[in-house]
């Protein structure tokens, strides 16, 4: 009987991972920004968020290497400069492969 709970638990935390990943649901939106810069150190890379694509507001997500998403603000000076280091950062990693 527990198995049978477990296996069932199981199946709706993938139905529910997947529903709220594969959708623009609130949840996978950043519903503000912080201005507190962040050490290029930890970024791996971002995304931008879109009000087009369902969004409260426009961000820039940066993920960090312990894959957690932090938001900025798109048109701060300090996001552009970290966007332009991460995405120099992956065309050399390309370009040495």
């Amino acid at each position: 009987m527990e198995l049978a709970r477990s296996v069932a638990f199981l199946c709706l935390l993938s139905f529910c991972s997947l529903r709220a990943s594969g959708s623009n649901d609130a949840l996978d939106c950043c519903l503000r920004t912080s201005a507190i810069p962040i050490p290029r150190k930890i970024v791996a890379d971002y995304e931008e968020q879109r009000i087009q694509d369902g969004c409260p507001i426009r961000a820039v997500v940066f993920i960090t290497v312990r894959n957690r998403r932090l938001c900025a603000p798109p048109f701060s000076h300090w996001v552009q400069r970290l966007m332009e280091k991460v995405d120099k950062a992956y065309q050399l990693k390309l370009w040495n492969k």
